[in-house]
């Protein structure tokens, strides 16, 4: 009895393709999913393992952007040298990065024995924590989430290395599996004192990586002069321009971005000013300058 029950336990966890014990001296470890679904938790225990991550991984969500840029700019040569460089350096190395799926599917073979980690997440999980961080509607970031989680399902079914297949529900509510199937799938031999530090580093969003992953903005519509919008606004962390529509009743009637020098604005901002055309303005209309695909007004 007590084995049946063991046997309709659900985990979370599914490995596809392959044995679930690593033996391979040499392997890259891929972890992918939807964006905020959690590849930041399983960058966090990979990098526990000793496992390298990139030149320059990001220390709140562990993403080499060096790898990341050659890969989404298409620049294979860059791509082909860095992955050739990791190798030489490491017998196991790792590349975390959310979305890439869409990109890899067909650049699998430029890695030497690839190993696939997907994360799935509850689509309204990942639509709140866009909601929270990026200033975005809730039920466009649901559709967009759950579009995007059968995209990463479709990649799935496309590949056939070996793939463990994690539930973040499951592993934030068991963290020991987590460390133990995860250390297994990479072929890492856990001690005491290995699990000990991979356990302190689950946790459901961290401070770090919440203050990295929170957008900002700042901005301020100046008003309509001459029939052209005015203003400027920037989105942070960083000095980055915006999308910026201009609405009224709904209808947006111009959109730009702010990438305009301004000589009279503050030197901080001189650079992120906007200046906009209208395609209809009646008198006494009202209108207001939004960020696009946001709910932030200036």
């Amino acid at each position: 009895m007590r084995g049946e029950e063991s046997n309709l336990k659900n985990d979370g966890f599914t490995v596809l393709n392959g044995s679930q014990s690593h033996s391979d001296e040499y392997a890259t470890l891929i972890c992918v999913g939807v964006a905020r679904s959690g590849t930041s938790l399983i960058g966090a225990v990979l990098r526990q393992f000793g496992i390298f991550l990139g030149e320059k991984a990001d220390p709140a969500v562990f993403e080499d952007t060096v790898l990341s840029n050659a890969l989404e700019a298409g620049d294979w040569v860059r791509f082909d040298q860095i992955i050739e460089n990791y190798n030489k350096e490491h017998k196991v190395w790792g590349f975390k990065r959310p979305e890439a799926f869409g990109l890899l599917a067909q650049k699998l073979n430029k890695f030497r024995n690839p190993r696939l980690i997907v994360i799935l997440r509850d689509p309204a999980s990942i639509a709140k924590r866009n909601e929270i961080s990026m200033h975005t509607d809730f039920l466009e970031q649901l559709k967009r989430a759950a579009e995007r989680t059968l995209d990463l399902v479709h990649f799935v079914e496309s590949i056939e290395v070996p793939i463990l297949v994690i539930s973040y529900e499951k592993a934030l509510s068991d963290p020991d599996c987590l460390v133990e199937k995860l250390a297994k799938f990479c072929g890492i031999k856990l001690d005491e004192g290995l699990r000990t530090e991979a356990l302190a580093v689950i946790e459901n969003g961290p401070e770090l990586y919440l203050q990295s992953s929170r957008v900002r903005y700042e901005g301020q519509f100046f008003g309509v002069i001459d029939g052209v919008a005015q203003g400027w606004a920037r989105r942070l962390p960083g000095d980055f321009a915006c999308s910026i529509e201009i609405r009224s009743g709904g209808e947006i009637i111009g959109a730009g971005t702010s990438s305009h020098f301004k000589v009279d604005l503050p030197e901080e901002i001189r650079a992120r000013a906007f200046s906009i055309p209208l395609e209809k303005l009646g008198d006494g209309t009202e209108i207001e300058a939004r960020i696009s695909g946001t709910t932030v007004k200036l």
